[in-house]
């Protein structure tokens, strides 16, 4: 596995990310990888690490691709593996496990796809997303194919220079390639093309891909297909509304309940002067937005930003890559629905509370990758900002709180909202940061950059000024020789000198 440096110093994780690699629905799904996380997958017959849906311990695995289909989920994701066709590499291959709704039990990982020696995706093979549909003839074989897996892979041992493949297989487990690129890579010198995400318009073999350009500058585009083989571009995706529209992204799925269509970005690497010198592989965050299909390339509405899953909402250090549950043609409306449900790329364990920065960076290193679930629920656009404390110190977080370091919670100052809120004068769009310094001093901020410390991740979104109609609380960023806290008084309670006025949150 290979990672090379990308722009702004940003690092890509993985081989292929370099430069930086109804009312009466079923909810199956949702309770049953929400139990199976609770349980600590004991229910896998080797065993996936704790907080994992998938994963094998100490051995990188990420850049899932999911389907929920006749009441099976099925996983195919990146992992560290011997080759299939060459015993002699041991690189990225593509790893294959399915999950019981009923049962919570997860089939032990099958190694699908590898490289191919002496071709154009010899040196990785990585990236996959699956769907279904009746693709006839594909490979001149006579045979008709229910699943297309489009990947990505090089021949350069540098990572760069990808380019998008297709494979094709009846029951998810042989798989089929084409023999050449089906988009392929514009230069050798950049990362290429990949991150691929497809679509099944018809059930049967018309794909909408879309994917990521990275031969210069990153941008996301559109083709299209009748056979699933052959591809004509139709445009570049629109970036109005995007926070970075430079940012690589995970994965994309369509809503046709409300045409809309979903996306999950990742946020920037952080820098190795806040993690002790030890550079991270793997983001701290992905944000999901959505945009109407009508203004997917025109930008007429902008991407609207819904909701970031990052080290201050699950605890992990690294959250990256993240792949939507979905139908077996791409669509969201299935099991969860319509809770958006995510399988993302995490560092897995968390760090302790009291972790160093280094010790904390040092967890987000390839071999302690695993899959993990987010979910988002719309309607629910307020989160609930948390004063914890512990013998030693404070942390104020909407998110996650290592219940091992004896954290119980004083108060609830107010609420944030998940993501910016717009509308006459009352506008909810001051961001808030989680950061840290050193091992135990936990504070919010207003800088996204937490000042050169830690950035831990967002906390949400409150008002600059306190808006008419509306109950709100000012908060105020507190102090003492050892410690910050976050108040809804001036005067730190009496605790520190007078506090710095962050915004305000609804009560």
């Amino acid at each position: 596995m290979s990672t090379a440096s990308g722009r702004n110093g940003r690092f890509i994780p993985g081989s292929l990310r370099a430069p930086l690699s109804a009312a009466n629905r079923p909810t199956l799904v949702i309770l049953s990888l929400a139990l199976l996380l609770a349980a600590g997958c004991g229910a896998s017959i080797k065993g996936v690490p704790a907080g994992a849906i998938v994963g094998r311990p100490n051995l990188y695995d990420y850049s899932p691709s999911v389907i929920e289909s006749a009441g099976t989920i099925k996983i195919w994701w990146c992992g560290y593996a011997p080759n299939p066709n060459d015993s002699s590499q041991d690189s990225d291959t593509i790893q294959y496990s399915t999950v019981d709704p009923l049962t919570g039990k997860v089939s032990d990982p099958v190694t699908v796809m590898g490289e191919t020696p002496g071709t154009w995706d010899s040196a990785y093979t990585c990236n996959p997303q699956v769907t279904g549909g009746a693709f006839v003839n594909p490979l001149g074989d006579g045979q008709t194919y229910s699943y297309a897996m489009y990947y990505v892979g090089t021949a350069l041992q540098s990572g760069f220079a990808n380019s998008i493949g297709v494979a094709f297989s009846n029951d998810g487990v042989h798989w089929k390639k084409y023999p050449y690129p089906i988009i392929a890579a514009a230069t050798a010198i950049h990362y290429g093309v990949g991150q691929p995400a497809p679509y099944n318009g018809d059930g049967k073999s018309a794909i909408t891909l879309f994917y990521e350009d990275s031969n210069a500058a990153t941008v996301h585009r559109e083709a299209t297909s009748t056979d699933g083989v052959h591809f004509q571009l139709v445009g570049t995706l629109a970036t109005n509304g995007l926070e970075d529209p430079q940012a690589s992204w995970g994965d994309m799925a369509y809503d046709p309940a409300t045409q809309y269509w979903y996306a999950v970005f990742n946020a920037d690497v952080r820098q190795p002067s806040t993690t002790g010198n030890v550079q991270e592989r793997g983001q701290m965050g992905v944000t999901l937005y959505r945009i109407p299909a009508a203004s997917l390339l025109t930008g007429a509405t902008p991407w609207q930003e819904l909701h970031t899953f990052d080290t201050n909402a699950t605890g992990y250090e690294s959250n990256f890559i993240a792949g939507f549950v979905r139908d077996p043609y791409g669509s969201l409306d299935v099991g969860s629905y319509p809770i958006v449900q995510l399988l993302t790329s995490i560092s897995n364990p968390r760090p302790a509370w009291n972790a160093s920065p280094a010790a904390i960076s040092s967890s987000a290193q390839p071999n302690q990758w695993d899959v993990g679930v987010d979910n988002w629920k719309p309607g629910q656009p307020l989160m609930a900002l948390n004063l914890y404390q512990n013998s030693s110190v404070h942390e104020t977080t909407t998110g996650y709180i290592d219940q091992a370091g004896g954290f119980t919670l004083e108060s609830t100052l107010g609420h944030l909202y998940e993501s910016p809120q717009n509308g006459a004068g009352q506008d909810a769009t001051l961001a808030l940061y989680a950061c840290k310094n050193g091992a135990t001093d936990y504070f919010v901020s207003t800088d996204s950059a937490c000042g050169g410390a830690l950035a831990l991740g967002l906390e949400g979104y409150a008002y600059t000024q306190p808006p008419a109609g509306l109950s709100t609380v000012p908060l105020y960023s507190c102090a003492t020789t050892h410690d910050h806290f976050v108040s809804t008084e001036a005067n730190c309670e009496g605790q520190a000198a007078a506090g710095i006025l962050l915004g305000y949150a609804l009560q």
